[in-house]
């Protein structure tokens, strides 16, 4: 089972502001249960007495516990080291040992915190009981349908809460077919339906959880918001769910390959929202388009004739529907945030399951907060008008195109390189036409033009760029016996990286360098790919930035130094710099740009680099023309100088 870099969630002791709980007596309880699904062939070409013939199936249970001599708590990484204990056993043909170390740096630094408060977190007490005895009782049952390749640690606040509340929670994985992947695909969503169905049918059945039957909801998180709405479309009989930000509301014109998988979803006729019975809840983030403009939408809550209600938070990001933010204490409006998310959430389903009259007032509360609305995301239906800026980029001289220049949109995250001819053209909004284009290369005067200009009749001319003059600054190196070394990065992980994604060329991404006060010759650049789904070549250059207050300025480099990456090609790559005599006299930013491609770009391509504990953390832009960003702290790209001084 592999998994996808998607910031997700995790712990601290905390308790929800202005929520008392009905049923002090409870604590959470957790126990996992292993199944095998025999009605399912999980690795084809197995035969049934092989182990992984037949569908394997964990389940993470929380549940309400009474104690009688208090016990400790589990670790937080209790929780999480379940993730690499099923990656390893729901396949066998990789070895995921050490992915909860690496992982769990990621999504710290995901949040903007240092990478090695993910270390801390994992120490971190949870509010779970391993093992203890169930409460005597019959408790409603929630289905939890986690987030994409997602599992109940991500949300474990929020089920502890509803076990301490009198509820039983099963978490159902979001795992695909085998190995365990999953997609956006219809047949590996209903993987999680099936698994949860599975699930079900033991509940019913259990007497060590004892839950009643009569009163069941389904809460789904992002992804399991759509794998949720296909369960209780199949089961009539649960009577509410809550998504939080999930996919059952989906907007149309993110990307190709999404639009195309949520398409063949709707018109498989397995979703029959007129004839669901259920109360429904969708909290939304108010980031959801902030990003890209929508083509249509498809919004399940809004089509359904049961009672409905809406939430948008119009200050969270998608990430804030998990429990890291919160774990970590990340900021005091992001604790509060998901406070609310929890509240909203426990209060809604109390009512509907427990017969507590508790929601609305709750609800009509929330609204009168300015950062909280019941009014859904607006935007503009009709088509909005894109004008395409080309021409041709060639040296002043002597007229002859100039490969992989820089146009770019100044002050805004829009722009495109010029291919090998030279050649460019660049989709503009009309908002954008009384914006400046930069054109930019290393070793030319850069160029700047009105967007305009290449709209204009007749235009589509050739754009000539001078070649610099600059003084090189003279750097004495003594002859003597050379010492060597290796600035950067030398991960070479296989568990996480950061991606240049199928539709981001131009984006650039890097890592300070130290190079302390002796100049260093550069022999060598390397980076280690661990991920590569490009079907063709791809094509990088190689930068080189002074710093300047720690922000990039200059490019030292005086000419395109190109880096071919093969399809599929992973693992170190090498390029020899000993031609280009490279000298570093200060720290410098050293990035890779993504240029060209030589074959059509697929919507599931992308190419990660290997990440790892770095201090100075990672850098990124998606254009020229705009500031690099520290997007990782705490964590760098896997990029390597060796160097002689």
């Amino acid at each position: 089972m592999s998994f996808r870099s998607y910031v997700l969630l995790f712990l601290l002791g905390a308790i929800f502001s202005g929520f008392s709980q009905e049923n002090e007596e409870y604590r959470a309880g957790f126990a996992t249960v292993h199944l095998v699904d025999s009605s399912r062939t999980y690795k084809p070409g197995t035969s049934p007495s092989e182990r992984l013939h037949y569908r394997p199936l964990d389940l993470d249970i929380w549940y309400p516990a009474t104690l009688g001599e208090v016990s400790e708590t589990m670790l937080f990484e209790d929780l999480f080291r379940l993730h690499e204990q099923r990656a390893i056993a729901y396949q066998d043909e990789t070895d995921y040992s050490g992915f909860s170390d690496e992982l769990i740096l990621y999504y710290a630094a995901g949040f903007g915190l240092e990478a090695m408060d993910g270390k801390r977190l994992l120490k971190k007490r949870s509010s779970s009981y391993s093992g203890v005895p169930m409460a005597t009782g019959s408790f409603p049952l929630i289905i939890y349908m986690a987030g994409y390749n997602g599992m109940g640690w991500e949300s474990y606040r929020l089920l502890e809460q509803l076990a301490e509340n009198g509820f039983v929670v099963v978490s159902i994985s979001s795992i695909g077919a085998y190995p365990g992947d999953m997609t956006n695909s219809l047949e590996n969503t209903l993987e999680q339906v099936y698994d949860a169905e599975f699930a079900l049918s033991f509940m019913e059945q259990s007497s060590r959880f004892p839950a009643d039957r009569t009163r069941k909801g389904i809460l789904g998180l992002s992804w399991g918001g759509m794998s949720g709405i296909m369960l209780l479309d199949r089961h009539p009989e649960i009577k509410a769910m809550v998504s939080l930000d999930g996919s059952d509301t989906f907007y149309y014109g993110d990307t190709e390959e999404d639009d195309t998988y949520l398409s063949k979803i709707y018109a498989a006729g397995i979703l029959h929202p007129e004839k669901t019975q259920a109360a429904f809840l969708h909290i939304e983030a108010g980031d959801r388009l902030a990003e890209f403009t929508p083509t249509d939408e498809y919004c399940y809550y809004k089509k359904i004739n049961s009672p409905a209600w809406y939430l948008r938070f119009l200050e969270s990001r998608h990430a804030d529907f998990g429990s890291i933010a919160w774990a970590l204490q990340t900021n005091a409006q992001e604790v509060a945030l998901y406070e609310d998310i929890q509240t909203t959430t426990l209060k809604f389903f109390s009512e509907h399951l427990q017969d507590q009259t508790v929601f609305e007032a709750w609800y009509q509360k929330l609204l009168q907060q300015e950062s909280v609305t019941l009014e859904p995301l607006e935007y503009a239906k009709e088509e909005i008008a894109t004008y395409q800026a080309s021409g041709k980029i060639a040296d002043a001289k002597t007229g002859v195109g100039l490969s992989y220049v820089n146009i770019g949109v100044m002050g805004k995250e829009l722009g495109a390189v010029s291919d090998r001819e030279g050649i460019f053209q660049l989709d503009v909004a009309e908002s954008h036409l009384t914006d400046t284009l930069r054109i930019s290369m290393i070793g030319y005067e850069s160029k700047v033009i009105p967007v305009k200009a290449l709209l204009e009749p007749g235009t589509g001319a050739t754009i000539r760029l001078k070649e610099a003059v600059s003084e090189l600054d003279e750097v004495v190196l003594t002859a003597r016996e050379w010492k060597r070394k290796t600035l950067g990065n030398k991960t070479e992980s296989n568990f996480i990286g950061h991606l240049f994604h199928y539709d981001q060329m131009g984006k650039e991404m890097g890592i300070r360098m130290n190079v302390g006060r002796q100049p260093l010759l550069v022999d060598n650049f390397s980076f280690h790919v661990y991920h590569n789904r490009f079907s063709g070549e791809v094509i990088f250059r190689l930068n080189i930035y002074r710093l300047e207050g720690g922000k990039p300025t200059g490019n030292i480099l005086k000419e395109n130094i190109i880096i071919p990456v093969a399809s599929q090609q992973t693992g170190r790559i090498h390029m020899d710099l000993r031609p280009y005599g490279i000298v570093l006299t200060e720290d410098v930013l050293v990035t890779l740009e993504w240029i060209d491609a030589d074959a059509k770009v697929k919507p599931t391509e992308a190419l990660a680099v290997s990440v790892g504990v770095l201090t100075g953390g990672t850098y990124e832009r998606v254009s020229k023309e705009v500031e690099m960003k520290k997007v990782l702290r705490g964590l760098g790209l896997g990029y390597t100088l060796d160097v002689r001084y």
